[in-house]
Formats: structure tokens, sequence, C-alpha cells
């Protein structure tokens, strides 16, 4: 978690914070500790919950990466198996061509 992230999230929770005595005090009660923690709590968890997330987020795009990576390089991996194999092939058949022909014109 960057720095920023939790930054983000402790001005969520203080807006909340701020929020709830400005209703509070426009409905006439002026303070009300239980409502005050309940919408810290509530914010709160939410920005946990944000954060948590986008750290999943980000172990599913790194595992991505990894898989992606080995996948490139098993691709790699055969591509050049198959280019030898062709080789040989191509080679056996331009020497069967040439016996061929050798018999052709004798």
């Amino acid at each position: 978690m960057d720095t920023k992230d939790i930054s983000l999230a402790v001005i969520m929770t203080l807006s909340s914070v701020v929020l709830t005595i400005k209703w509070l005090t426009r409905l006439g009660n002026v303070s009300d500790p239980v409502i005050i923690l309940s919408a810290v709590l509530l914010i709160g968890s939410l920005a946990a919950m944000i954060l948590l997330l986008d750290n999943r987020l980000r172990n599913i795009e790194e595992a991505l990466d990894v898989k992606e990576r080995a996948l490139r390089i098993n691709i790699q991996g055969v591509e050049s198996h198959l280019d030898k194999k062709m080789d040989i092939f191509v080679q056996k058949t331009e020497d069967k061509i040439g016996e061929f022909s050798k018999r052709i014109y004798r």
C-alpha cells in the first residue's frame, strides 16, 4: 500500500467525522458520540475494504504477469523446437529430391 492510499483513507475517515458532526448540529442534536463513532467505523471499514481490494487486484495482476512470461518462454521454446524439426525435414526432403533427380537423369 502506498502512503497516498493510506492518506486518502485517513482523509476519508476524517471527512466522515466532520460531515456527521455538521449533520448532527443542523438536526439540533449537538453531539452524539455513538453516531459519530459508527460513522467513523463505517467509513474506516469502507476505506480498509477498498485498500484490501486494491492489494488483491495487484496480486492478481502480478500473478498474471508471471504466467504470461512463463507462457511466452514456453511458446518460444516450442517455436525453436519446431524450427529445428522443420529444418531437418526440409533438409531430408531436399536430399530425397536430389537423389530422385539423380536417378531420373541416369
